[in-house]
């Protein structure tokens, strides 16, 4: 009886933790949402948005460990250890870091499309403990991200279906088959499922958003495009804008960036593979090394 009010106390604390992070998230959200409304001119979010989405966010996802937990318990459940679970968190932390900190842009691109290597840490974590642990950080990001929204949370939407994407795909893919040329295969099918989920993000998501939410005008947009193109010489317009930009923007942009992202992840997943066994173990009791 005992172990049963204990597996069932997990069950409410993770239900009371995931309804406070949610209501810091949502609280967050909607202060931003409104003195960015209200602003006249330039607008940054205030220091305590950053807490209460942040904030937020660990909650969120500390809730789910006591979710873990009941399922562990009530269905035996492989277990993860606190060390497992701290090296997801730090990876999560990271990956913030990587994104507010370590991002740029290039001219050949549109500005707001970023090379980040933000997903780095999502990917070496789903290809050490599985694709839904890989996920955690992209989620935990995407909470991170919003104070900072200018589209109302459309634009980190997207991005959130495309890092899901990313590391779903390639660590499920890994997942069976663990070697050097299954880590290939992972990446650059991961790679490509990305960059069509990135092209019909900006396609149907992306651009409406920009225009309709944040304002910003068909003209601007086109603007970008026709400097990059032409040198400003009138070739892309508003009618062909989409084609230009899908095809010669938004395509190459992602495929660039996610060959970074993944030669990147291949030498430190190398590296940092027996570090993180000897640390946190070896969650899946499989042979991490690769095999030539």
């Amino acid at each position: 009886m005992k172990n049963s009010k204990q597996i069932y106390k997990n069950l409410i604390l993770f239900i009371i933790i995931l309804v406070i992070g949610l209501g810091m998230i949502i609280t967050g959200f909607l202060i931003n949402y409104f003195e960015r409304k209200n602003a006249e001119g330039s607008y940054s979010a205030a220091w305590y948005i950053y807490i209460l989405e942040i904030g937020g966010a660990i909650l969120f996802i500390l809730s789910f460990g006591n979710l873990y937990y009941f399922l562990q318990n009530k269905y035996n459940i492989k277990k993860m250890n606190i060390k497992q679970m701290a090296v997801i968190a730090i990876f999560s932390a990271l990956s913030v870091i990587l994104y507010y900190f370590g991002k740029f842009s290039l001219p050949i691109f549109p500005s707001w499309l970023d090379v980040q290597f933000s997903d780095i840490p999502a990917l070496l974590v789903s290809f050490m403990y599985g694709p839904i642990s890989g996920s955690l950080i992209i989620i935990v990001r995407f909470f991170c991200k919003l104070p900072g929204t200018s589209t109302v949370a459309v634009g980190e939407f997207a991005d959130l279906l495309i890092g899901l994407t990313l590391v779903i795909v390639a660590g499920l893919i890994y997942k069976k088959h663990r070697s050097f040329k299954g880590a290939l295969s992972a990446m650059g099918i991961g790679m490509l499922m990305a960059t069509f989920v990135a092209t019909i993000s900006n396609w149907l998501i992306l651009i409406p958003a920009y225009k309709f939410i944040a304002g910003f005008p068909q003209a601007a947009l086109t603007g970008v495009m026709d400097t990059i193109i032409s040198q400003g010489n009138g070739v892309v317009t508003d009618d062909n804008f989409m084609l230009y930009y899908l095809f010669v923007g938004v395509i190459p942009f992602n495929l660039f960036r996610y060959a970074l992202v993944f030669v990147v992840t291949l030498i430190l997943y190398k590296r940092l593979q027996s570090l993180i066994i000897r640390f946190a173990g070896n969650f899946k009791d499989q042979e991490l090394n690769y095999q030539e």
